[in-house]
């Protein structure tokens, strides 16, 4: 069993009611994709889905193409001015929150999402150096209360920094937008650790840089490395260091100008041979890293924001000047 499922459904408990609305949402959306191309986007109603997916860290949402972690209110919105991510919502009750719980925390009525992107780590394979952390600091908010659980209400959800990870300071980063992208530092005796937490719900695309500007990669990459899906899908981390190229760069460029499709967990499902997927990890100036993974047939995925459909010339040279 690959890494996305087995360690996603060790940690679940999933009633009748949704195994049965999911195979018949399952079911529809196939017999859908066998009668339209290559966007196979599955639009899913109020209620439909309490699923999320966790594996090695990565959430990994639900069918309607959501950051929704809880109860699937909120359905993809599209129209002729782009795709614009829906709003993470929070449980009605107890009974909606079926899955193991992830990184997050509550502040101005949004939630903030252990992000994709995360810092460098010194030599010790531990903690990020202080000296990354403060150059990125900004504004202090305040301090997290690790008050969220499994069984936690809809006011317990309410309160101003209410998370899952117990006692954080949260700062603005320098240089990323706030409305999207927070850190939270921890200080324990003897260690520190600091993390990134993003909050993409109500940002509309209406291509690949109203996203991916936001993570600062234009202009700021000095370092990437390559993992292959074996690697990925059995914990390994095996990463081998590449060189910058015409082939990347062409793909960067594409990258910006690429169409947002949703969330559509078929594509992830249909290509788990070793070839058809593959894993970038960027470092840019200021020392964060983030990973992108790579789909075979033109695909860039983004597990808050869903794919993104690349230019096959660009998308293919580069895919072809990396390895298996």
């Amino acid at each position: 069993m690959n890494r996305d499922y087995k360690n996603s459904m060790d940690n679940l408990q999933i009633s009748e009611d949704f195994k049965t609305n999911t195979r018949k949402l399952m079911k529809e959306a196939r017999n859908m994709s066998n009668k339209k191309s290559i966007n196979k986007k599955v639009l899913i109603s109020a209620a439909s889905l309490a699923l999320i997916f966790v594996a090695g860290g990565t959430a990994y949402h639900n069918l309607s193409g959501s950051n929704n972690i809880f109860n699937g209110t909120s359905q993809v919105t599209e129209t002729n001015k782009g795709y614009t991510v829906p709003l993470t919502e929070l449980p009605k009750d107890s009974s909606q929150v079926s899955a193991k719980m992830m990184p997050l925390f509550v502040y101005q009525g949004k939630v903030y999402l252990q992000s994709n992107t995360g810092f460098t780590l010194s030599e010790d394979g531990m903690s990020p150096a202080k000296e990354d952390i403060l150059n990125l600091q900004g504004d202090y908010i305040g301090q997290t209360t690790g008050s969220l659980n499994e069984w936690s209400t809809q006011d317990d959800y309410a309160k101003e920094l209410a998370s899952t990870i117990g006692e954080a300071k949260i700062y603005t980063i320098k240089g990323y937008d706030s409305e999207y992208r927070l850190m939270a530092y921890y200080e324990w005796e003897g260690g520190y650790s600091c993390d990134i937490f993003d909050s993409f719900g109500g940002l509309t695309i209406n291509e690949g840089s109203d996203y991916f500007n936001l993570l600062n990669l234009n202009g700021n990459i000095i370092a990437l490395s390559y993992e292959n899906f074996d690697s990925w899908n059995n914990g390994l981390g095996s990463k081998s260091e590449i060189a910058e190229s015409t082939e990347f760069n062409n793909f960067i460029e594409a990258l910006n100008d690429s169409t947002p499709v949703g969330n559509d967990v078929d594509l992830l499902l249909e290509n788990q041979e070793a070839d058809a997927q593959k894993f970038i990890t960027i470092t840019t100036k200021d020392n964060l890293k983030t990973t992108l993974r790579l789909v075979k047939g033109g695909y860039v995925y983004d597990t808050q924001v869903g794919f993104f459909k690349v230019a096959d010339e660009a998308f293919n040279a580069f895919w072809n000047s990396l390895a298996n």
